[in-house]
């Protein structure tokens, strides 16, 4: 498989590749799709591939992609998958790449964008449960789903309206002088978007916040090892978090500039993935809505515009920071210095230097 390693969507750049089985295959014009299992020295991961006879993967290839999209919009299986109608359906037509760089790959064909889950887990992928269940609200900021590709215990993919006018916030940032008011609006959006999660889904409480820090502390120090420098001091900022129950529910998970559109003069949220590092079922938990938050902080940062924090958190509905939003503030950094640290190694400054602000050092 001589392109897999270089995929965008390859989670473990940092490990060559030992072994790749399928699990399930079957063949479409111009190659074969395939449920692989991708092994490497430290484990595995379960991919969705389309390979063509040089064992390259070419889902993104319109000339391939084109008669797989034909069956959904068909409502026919195609390969392994089908179908299942929320709002609408997929239109006919020649696809074609979605630019930018992705985890996964996404192919706009008329007015839908599709999208197709590559590393794959069993069970109800997020970003389909709960844009479904966004939709069923009439949340004004999400993109409304069309439906969804199964197969078996996996989701295979998601199509939604595509908008031809959108631009993501990641974008918009750079150009702006000053982003003060778009980050009032992000975090306007952001507030409405959870308000409807909460309706749509059960929410709780949790008394174990610091606790679940702690436990994603081991995991960003098993990821990579420059976290654990860090490790005294950011469990004693955990161990002084309140004990009082904190509010949970569904939420985004990995929230940040690039996963927020601005369209029509509105922002709309996509992606409800989580964070691709962390197993399923845990992603699918009910969380912190500051979790989400302290994702955008830590964007805006990223963006050379923290200094529109404050603002974000007024148009968000918090008058200041909070001991628990600083927390996750410093979890989100410490998973931004492992992920760089696996996948841009260039880019692990720019965390390694919010981790050292937020500890005083």
């Amino acid at each position: 498989m001589s392109n897999l390693s270089e995929q965008r969507f390859y989670a473990a750049k940092s490990e060559p590749i030992t072994a790749v089985t399928p699990l399930t295959q079957a063949p479409v014009e111009g190659g074969t799709l395939m449920i692989a299992r991708v092994e490497r020295p430290s484990g595995s991961d379960v991919y969705q591939l389309l390979l063509n006879a040089a064992g390259n993967d070419v889902l993104a290839t319109p000339a391939v992609a084109t008669p797989l999209l034909q069956a959904l919009a068909e409502g026919q299986p195609a390969g392994f998958g089908t179908f299942h109608q929320v709002t609408g359906k997929i239109p006919e037509g020649t696809p074609r790449p979605m630019p930018g760089e992705q985890s996964n790959t996404s192919l706009i064909v008329g007015d839908t964008v599709v999208k197709f889950f590559r590393r794959l887990e069993p069970g109800m992928n997020p970003d389909v449960e709960l844009l479904v269940g966004l939709s069923r609200e009439g949340c004004e900021h999400i993109v409304p789903v069309r439906g969804w590709v199964g197969y078996e215990d996996y989701v295979l993919a998601i199509a939604q309206d595509y908008l031809t006018d959108a631009e993501d916030a990641w974008e918009v940032a750079p150009r702006a002088d000053h982003f003060t008011e778009e980050a009032r609006a992000i975090g306007q959006a952001t507030r409405r978007v959870h308000e409807a999660l909460a309706t749509a889904f059960p929410t709780s409480s949790s008394t174990t916040i610091a606790d679940t820090l702690n436990q994603r502390l081991d995991l960003h120090i098993r990821r990579s090892p420059a976290v654990a420098a860090f490790e005294d001091q950011a469990r004693s900022l955990y161990a002084q978090l309140p004990k009082d129950p904190v509010p949970t529910q569904r939420i985004h998970g990995d929230l940040h500039l690039g996963q927020i559109l601005r369209t029509n003069g509105r922002f709309v949220l996509i992606d409800f993935e989580g964070e691709p590092a962390i197993p399923l079922e845990q992603r699918r938990q009910p969380d912190s809505t500051l979790r989400d938050v302290a994702g955008l902080v830590r964007s805006l940062d990223y963006a050379g515009h923290a200094d529109a924090t404050p603002a974000l958190l007024e148009g968000y509905g918090l008058a200041s920071s909070t001991p628990v939003l600083d927390a996750f503030v410093l979890d989100k950094a410490l998973y931004e210095v492992a992920y760089e640290s696996n996948n841009r190694p260039d880019w692990v400054h720019i965390p390694l230097g919010a981790v050292k602000r937020i500890l005083g050092e």
